[in-house]
């Protein structure tokens, strides 16, 4: 699909609240559904839904990245059973011309602990802990387990490689408020 139906079909999504599947061939195996709430020149940021209908996490993707863009559950099926979970599509606001560095600014401020995926890298294609520090080629993340635990050190990521930045959701939520207390004094 060219970019120009791509975005046109993401600004349909944000505009009238259409529900939109975004494939990204080169990265998922699956797609991800969810309700664009914010489209950049670089990044749109969905608000994913889980099992159809149960909003979760913010998804940052880059645009680059994407290759189509449907919408397939855009149904008043789906609109009604969101509508009646009682949760509301997030909001997410940043100027057109935010980049990376503003979206993962963003994903910090919303949240401790996030995540970002670097699908390009085959050994570690997810990150999930808490920024440390933010500089312009690279970001300092200290890792937390999937059981709460945080490595003793963080680890740096080159800004080029990160495909996209979650934040909130479920999951994440969980890691937030359960994981160990955070180290007092930042590894080095």
């Amino acid at each position: 699909m060219k970019q120009s139906k791509i975005r046109r079909r993401l600004e349909s999504s944000l505009t009238d609240g259409r529900i939109a599947t975004v494939v990204r061939d080169d990265f998922e195996l699956t797609m991800t559904d969810g309700f664009v709430v914010t489209l950049t020149d670089d990044w749109v940021v969905l608000h994913e839904l889980a099992d159809g209908v149960h909003l979760d996490d913010l998804v940052m993707l880059r645009l680059s990245d994407v290759s189509r863009v449907w919408f397939r559950d855009d149904d008043p099926y789906h609109h009604r059973a969101i509508n009646g979970l009682g949760s509301t599509v997030a909001t997410f606001e940043c100027p057109p011309e935010a980049g990376l560095i503003d979206m993962l600014n963003a994903a910090a401020f919303k949240a401790d602990i996030f995540a970002i995926r670097m699908e390009t890298l085959r050994d570690e294609p997810l990150a999930i802990g808490r920024l440390v520090k933010l500089g312009k080629k690279r970001l300092t993340l200290h890792f937390v387990g999937r059981d709460g635990v945080w490595a003793p050190e963080t680890e740096r990521w080159r800004h080029r490689d990160i495909t996209r930045i979650e934040v909130g959701g479920r999951y994440l939520d969980a890691l937030n408020r359960f994981a160990d207390p955070y180290p007092a004094a930042e590894p080095a």
